[in-house]
């Protein structure tokens, strides 16, 4: 753009200087003979510059000679103002050294009254400092001839409190005297009354011991009942937990009788034989071990999560109902009709409470000892996170929210985090509700 630009400009200036200065030729004559002389473009330019130039000199130098004693009388008017200046500013720096140096003068003077005053200063500090150290040495004594006096005034106070200590002790001491005197003849009189107490004592020692023997025969014959009446109900209980697929040791660890680790016989069997200790504290572990079976089959989730349902995807590997490739499947699929009512399988807070992926709307419980279960794709939610949920209430309904081809639930059981067959807790549930 800019060269452009350029260019525009030098076409200009050629055109201009072509119209001012076009070649011309100037005729003369010359022994009968016409000849010319030609002038090109740049010789017209210097002839033209060379004028300009001569002209403009003369107007200068006529300016110059016109102007000449004017500007001659302005200079040195310009000089005699500046002599005037001169001589003010010489006048005005003496003046200024007289005044330096009074103010030298008056400054050296109080210099001297300064230094002597830093003298006077420095020996009322030195004398202030010598009367310091002797009040201080003063007060040292006034504090030992004081503590002198405390020690003394103690000394006495102690001396006129033994002397009334020696006084009373000496008048309980007699009193002492009379009492002892009083006891012996006590103690020779309670001596005779226990020699009768402890053969009457040792018959009811016999009596006791009979007693005794009679009381664990009987409690022996009672810890057996209870035992034999709970064993059956243990092995019963064993059997169901262990068709959910879980170990039963991990989950009566989880329980309040696992976790508490106590034991042992009561405080009133101390006494008593090891052999029946033992039945005792085999019957509190017996017992501790019913009451986690009891909780443990509480929390499991053993039953459907719908009441009209039919299977439509197990447990397992499956093909994939969109990408029709062998995937692993973490629950079963209850298909029934919309807007089903979903039940939970078990009491229990709820944990989760809304959408969540390709679940749609989603539901988690925890129903303790690590156990949790999922309802996925349901239509509508009827908890909330944080919610407590009482066995079989209703937590949702069925529909097919998320990745799903159809109403159905998604059912998973999840312990310690790993998906666990549904079916085997259902087929342990028929066991436990059975009519």
């Amino acid at each position: 753009m800019k060269k452009g630009h350029n260019r525009d400009w030098r076409a200009i200036l050629t055109e201009l200087t072509d119209r001012m200065f076009p070649e011309r030729q100037f005729y003369y004559r010359s022994q009968g003979n016409v000849r010319f002389i030609s002038l090109n473009k740049p010789a017209q330019g210097i002839v033209a510059t060379v004028l300009i130039a001569s002209f403009g000199w003369v107007i200068f130098a006529s300016v110059y000679l016109l102007f000449k004693d004017q500007i001659i009388e302005s200079k040195n008017r310009q000089i005699a103002h500046m002599e005037a200046a001169y001589e003010q500013l010489a006048l005005e720096l003496s003046d200024t050294q007289d005044h330096f140096v009074s103010l030298t003068s008056d400054l050296e003077a109080k210099h001297k009254q300064l230094s002597d005053l830093v003298h006077y200063k420095r020996s009322l500090e030195e004398r202030s400092s010598e009367l310091t150290d002797k009040l201080g040495t003063i007060t040292s004594e006034r504090d030992q001839a004081l503590t002198i006096k405390r020690a003394l005034k103690a000394q006495v106070e102690q001396l006129e409190a033994d002397l009334d200590a020696t006084s009373s002790r000496n008048s309980s001491l007699s009193d002492s005297l009379r009492k002892t005197r009083l006891s012996l003849s006590l103690v020779t009189m309670d001596r005779d009354g226990a020699r009768q107490l402890h053969s009457s004592a040792a018959k009811r020692v016999v009596r006791l011991e009979q007693r005794l023997s009679e009381l664990k025969s009987s409690q022996r014959d009672l810890i057996d009942r209870i035992r034999d009446r709970t064993h059956v109900g243990m092995g019963e209980m064993e059997s169901m937990v262990k068709l959910t697929g879980l170990d039963v040791g991990d989950l009566l660890r989880l329980t309040d009788a696992g976790k508490s680790g106590q034991g042992g016989p009561p405080a009133s069997f101390a006494g008593m034989e090891n052999e029946f200790e033992n039945s005792v504290l085999a019957l509190e572990l017996h017992l501790a071990r019913w009451e986690g079976l009891q909780q443990v089959l509480q929390t499991l989730p053993l039953t459907p999560p719908a009441d009209h349902y039919y299977i439509s995807s197990g447990f397992g590997k499956r093909r994939d109902p969109f990408t029709k490739r062998w995937e692993m499947h973490y629950g079963l699929d209850f298909a029934g009709p919309f807007k089903t009512f979903i039940r939970a399988t078990a009491a229990g807070v709820v944990t989760y409470a809304g959408r969540k992926g390709p679940y749609g709307r989603f539901v988690e419980i925890d129903h303790g000892l690590d156990i949790r279960t999922r309802y996925a794709h349901l239509h509508k939610i009827l908890v909330k996170k944080g919610e407590e949920i009482k066995f079989r209430q209703k937590i949702g309904m069925m529909g097919s929210t998320g990745r799903s081809t159809g109403s159905h639930v998604h059912y998973e059981v999840l312990f310690k985090g790993r998906p666990q067959d549904p079916g085997k807790f259902l087929k342990a549930g028929k066991y436990v509700f059975k009519e």
